[in-house]
């Protein structure tokens, strides 16, 4: 130690105070910061700011929306306060080929100099599915009535099918898409795009390729027209302990038309067999009507067959013979 103050540094550094200036300079800079902290202080800030993802391939959809994210920044004022929200970036991050519903941490990218201090929600569920697409078959609706003493063939589509792309979990359920054409009372063949439709559950979340089609539909003139009563063919037994109660075609009666000969000779049409073979409750079906060569149908060729289908009654058990006992001799 004694050899310390007697070294040249030291008598150096005690003569001209150097210890003291230090002092004085580290107090010289706490009071800046002080002085500066007063002028800029450190602030915090709210936004609420709509999260995206990153990393979605062209594979993968987002079956619902990210929502929005409330993110807490800090920092000095003369930065937080000239903060927008374009400058915040709030997503999650995406694996490739993630499906299903993923639980994924929310990340945030500020502006240098700008501290992210919490976000609400720190997690967000996603639902995740793949793109897929199919071919499905384009389904004519006819609408309306030619004008009287024509009537029209089938009508046709082209292309008879489309595609439909989306998520694989609403693709599945697209069996069809329907074309509509209005007949307005026409006497003479038509010929006109028409917009396919989907079922309303679905047509925000699958689209379709192309959006419409060609429909035409030859408008003839008809012969003699003549209600026939249709009747429903059934087909099988129902389960042991049940019966056909009754049965009932919607519409009982077609409009048809053809030869006048081959009309006299018809009193009724058929159904294609409604099979009811075990069932132990009703039965309602779409069922095709069999159609003669020649016989023209002037609106539909589909019925809709119902069956009722109850349970047997109970059989109730005889009471014994009260007059069976046997009579003793006196």
């Amino acid at each position: 130690m004694k050899d310390m103050k007697d070294s040249k540094l030291y008598k150096w550094f005690n003569r001209n105070n150097i210890g003291y200036k230090l002092l004085a300079i580290l107090v010289a800079v706490m009071l800046w910061y002080y002085v500066a902290g007063q002028r800029d202080p450190i602030i915090e800030r709210n936004f609420t700011i709509q999260a995206v993802p990153r990393g979605l391939s062209s594979e993968q959809v987002l079956i619902t929306p990210l929502p929005e994210v409330k993110v807490t920044v800090r920092g000095l004022q003369s930065i937080v306060r000239n903060v927008r929200d374009s400058d915040l970036r709030v997503y999650v991050e995406i694996g490739e080929g993630v499906v299903g519903e993923k639980l994924l941490p929310v990340k945030v990218e500020a502006p240098f100099g700008v501290q992210v201090v919490k976000c609400d929600p720190e997690q967000i569920k996603l639902d995740l599915d793949r793109m897929t697409e199919k071919s499905v078959p384009v389904r004519i609706l006819v609408r309306g009535e030619t004008a009287a003493g024509f009537t029209y063939q089938d009508p046709e589509a082209k292309p008879d099918e489309v595609t439909v792309k989306g998520p694989s979990r609403f693709v599945d359920q697209v069996q069809n898409v329907q074309a509509i054409l209005e007949l307005n009372n026409a006497s003479s063949s038509i010929s006109r795009q028409v917009k396919v439709q989907l079922p309303d559950n679905l047509h925000d979340k699958v689209t379709v390729e192309p959006g419409s089609v060609q429909v035409k539909v030859n408008v003839v003139t008809s012969g003699p027209i003549k209600y026939l009563t249709v009747v429903a063919q059934l087909q099988g037994d129902p389960a042991e302990g049940y019966t056909v109660k009754n049965h009932r075609v919607e519409p009982n009666r077609l409009q048809v038309t053809g030869s006048a000969g081959l009309l006299s000779s018809i009193s009724e049409l058929r159904t294609k067999p409604v099979d009811i073979t075990g069932a132990k409750g009703n039965i309602s079906r779409e069922v095709e009507v069999i159609l003669p060569e020649g016989v023209i149908p002037l609106a539909q060729r589909t019925v809709k067959v119902t069956v009722v289908i109850e349970p047997l009654p109970a059989e109730e058990e005889e009471p014994p013979d009260q007059n069976n006992d046997e009579q003793l001799p006196g």
